[in-house]
């Protein structure tokens, strides 16, 4: 074996074997990062989307409510301005579709689905831009934030019902939007109504709470916004 120099050329066969056998698992390891790296990149495509769809039904619902609410904000200031000696009192069409429009209650109630998918799993950590990231951890604390306001006003609205209905009577206003409930068999009296000074409490309250729930709506809406602008961002990217 000295002789013809075996030693050297086993020596060296062991050693190709070795870097054969190094560079296989380097080449498998490779393989694998990549087959993970690119379900990582599916996952993140698939996060994206559903929260793309999510966030733009979002927006619509929360643009609907902000219409009513805001409806409800104007009516109330319409209310204030209103005197016992005002001519528009004995106009009760105009009167009830007022006082309809001060009772609207609309809550905002985003679907979270994906975002509670996202996060429970894991995949949100895919995204890799932390603004957005942030903002879908925010997400659901600056809905609660615009909850609150939402319940106190409806609260109000609840409280001041008898109040209302002491001198109006609920088929009176809920025909603007009912209209199968036809004609109260009895008075409605609007300037009553105005001269009470609970109902001034009430309609001054509701509008005060009212304004703050639309004040933090329009947060809720301009980080929908954001969210989707820095997914459209993110998707880009990848």
């Amino acid at each position: 074996m000295a002789d013809d120099n075996r030693p050297t050329k086993y020596a060296r066969y062991a050693v190709g074997e070795i870097v054969l056998v190094v560079v296989g698992i380097l080449i498998a390891i490779q393989i694998n990062d990549w087959n993970d790296h690119r379900k990582d990149l599916l996952k993140k495509k698939n996060l994206l989307k559903s929260l793309e769809v999510e966030f733009v039904q979002n927006l619509d619902q929360l643009d609907t409510i902000l219409a009513y609410d805001i409806l409800v904000v104007e009516s109330s200031l319409e209310f204030l301005k209103l005197k016992a000696d005002d001519s528009i009192l004995s106009d009760t069409e105009y009167m009830s579709l007022l006082l309809q429009n001060t009772s609207w209650n609309w809550t905002y109630d985003p679907q979270n689905g994906a975002l509670r998918s996202g996060i429970s799993s894991g995949d949100i950590n895919l995204i890799a831009n932390e603004t957005l990231i942030n903002a879908l951890f925010g997400w659901r604390d600056v809905v609660a934030d615009a909850k609150e306001n939402e319940e106190r006003s409806l609260w109000t609205r609840l409280e001041a019902k008898s109040v209302i209905e002491k001198h109006v009577r609920n088929v009176d206003y809920r025909r603007t939007d009912r209209k199968e409930l036809g004609q109260s068999k009895f008075t409605s009296d609007y300037e009553g109504l105005i001269r009470d000074p609970l109902f001034e409490d009430y309609i001054s309250d509701r509008y005060a709470r009212m304004l703050d729930a639309v004040l933090e709506l329009k947060t809720v809406r301009d980080m929908n916004i954001q969210i989707l602008e820095l997914i459209k961002e993110e998707q880009i990217a990848d």
